[in-house]
């Protein structure tokens, strides 16, 4: 089934499961999950929007246009619809690894062509280099890796909450810190004028 397909059934069930459970009760969510398992999650989150808005009636009986709750209910459906592509956008995220690779390039040979420390470019791949990440050094990793700033960012961002700190010894944990770009720079073996350069703007 193509998604289109998919995200109509998936529309349809909800259509149904809302008319049917105006205020649905547990037994009635546990029923509909097992009549549609794989809508099982937007079953649970449509369930807690309806019984959100059933407490928050007052007693007094109010008279909602029909159409307002058509609009409201396709919002919700559309809300669904946005964090589903979300979710797809960033599972389409890759590492500076992932591109390097998709360049045939790695660490070192960028390095060379960069003529920078092959530990600053480690850092940053690894998810070790905390931002600002100098604008000198974004431009020449988008160049090589043939990326765009919105990549890169995705990259970094990526690789920032997933960090690699290699293989700690048996007797104790790694001992590798995040550190920012200017501080790996100048901790970097290079020479003051190849410093200079990197921490530089053009």
């Amino acid at each position: 089934m193509n998604e289109s397909a998919k995200r109509e059934e998936r529309d349809a069930i909800l259509i149904a499961f809302h008319q049917a459970c105006e205020k649905p009760t547990t037994e009635q969510i546990i029923a509909w999950i097992e009549r549609y398992p794989d809508y099982a999650e937007d079953i649970r989150a449509h369930a807690a929007v309806s019984l959100d808005w059933a407490a928050c009636e007052t007693d007094a009986e109010v008279e909602v246009n029909q159409s307002l709750l058509d609009r409201g209910f396709s919002n919700a459906l559309n809300a669904f619809y946005g964090a589903e592509q979300k979710a797809k956008a960033e599972a389409n995220v890759k590492s500076f690894q992932d591109l390097a690779a998709a360049r045939n390039i790695d660490v070192v040979q960028m390095a060379r062509e960069m003529d920078i420390s092959r530990g600053v470019l480690a850092a940053l791949f690894n998810g070790l280099m905390l931002p600002p990440i100098r604008q000198r050094l974004v431009e020449h990793v988008c160049r090589l890796l043939a990326i765009t700033h919105e990549v890169f960012d995705a990259a970094l961002a990526l690789v920032l909450s997933q960090p690699r700190f290699g293989h700690a010894k048996a007797n104790a944990a790694p001992t590798v810190r995040a550190q920012h770009c200017d501080e790996i720079i100048r901790d970097s073996h290079m020479t003051p004028e190849r410093q200079r350069y990197w921490l530089e703007e053009d």
